[in-house]
């Protein structure tokens, strides 16, 4: 069985289903295709029109902390932002500092591990980890993965537009899958959109023979 994951690192709940698509590929030998699209702020960034602290983030922040206490998940609002946003008008700043080369860095990474540096560096970002996004916290996640973070470096460095390439095709194929949020899971021809669908995507699976206990 082969589930496709489309997923944003600035997307809260992504994070928040990490952990249950790792446990499905590790406890249910489900094969997850990662698949790393740029945040909405990004790809959309119309869709922040008129939105702000008042009006959308401080409600969505209750959510996530809900939905998180739910998931015995920490939540914590990233320090830095991995998009960088006014949230006091919802104006998205044309400098990003920290996305693109976080998500192309990731998306150098071999495909087999990309899923697992998602979750350890979604952990930093939302766990409450001050400046995720220097070398050595991101370092330190490669050590644990058994990858070196220099020859990761070099790879994003000389293959920018590849890896971006990469990711704009990613974003093409989860339109084709039928949305545009993340997180999206996709088996076969139905789509399952946000970390709440999850069960709807195990009910699926099941009918094809999983036994999920």
């Amino acid at each position: 069985m082969q589930v496709d994951l489309y997923f944003s690192f600035r997307s809260p709940y992504s994070y928040l289903i990490l952990p249950r698509m790792v446990n499905l590929r590790d406890k249910y030998n489900v094969n997850v295709n990662f698949k790393l699209v740029y945040p909405l702020a990004i790809r959309e960034p119309e869709f922040f029109k008129g939105k702000n602290l008042f009006t959308y983030f401080y409600i969505r922040s209750i959510d996530y902390k809900k939905h998180a206490k739910l998931n015995g998940m920490k939540f914590v609002a990233p320090k830095p932002d991995p998009i960088n946003q006014n949230m006091l008008t919802g104006k998205i700043s044309k400098h990003q500092p920290y996305i693109f080369k976080l998500c192309h860095f990731c998306q150098a990474i071999e495909k087999s591990k990309q899923l697992d540096f998602a979750l350890e560096v979604s952990n930093l970002i939302f766990g409450g980890f001050q400046d995720w996004h220097m070398d050595e916290p991101i370092s330190a996640v490669t050590a644990r993965l058994g990858l070196n973070f220099n020859d990761i470096e070099q790879s994003r460095q000389q293959n920018d537009d590849k890896l971006k390439d990469e990711i704009l095709l990613n974003q093409k194929q989860q339109l084709e899958a039928g949305h545009h949020g993340v997180p999206l899971t996709v088996y076969k021809d139905k789509f399952f959109f946000g970390q709440d669908r999850f069960h709807h995507l195990i009910s699926a699976l099941e009918q094809d023979g999983l036994i999920y206990k």
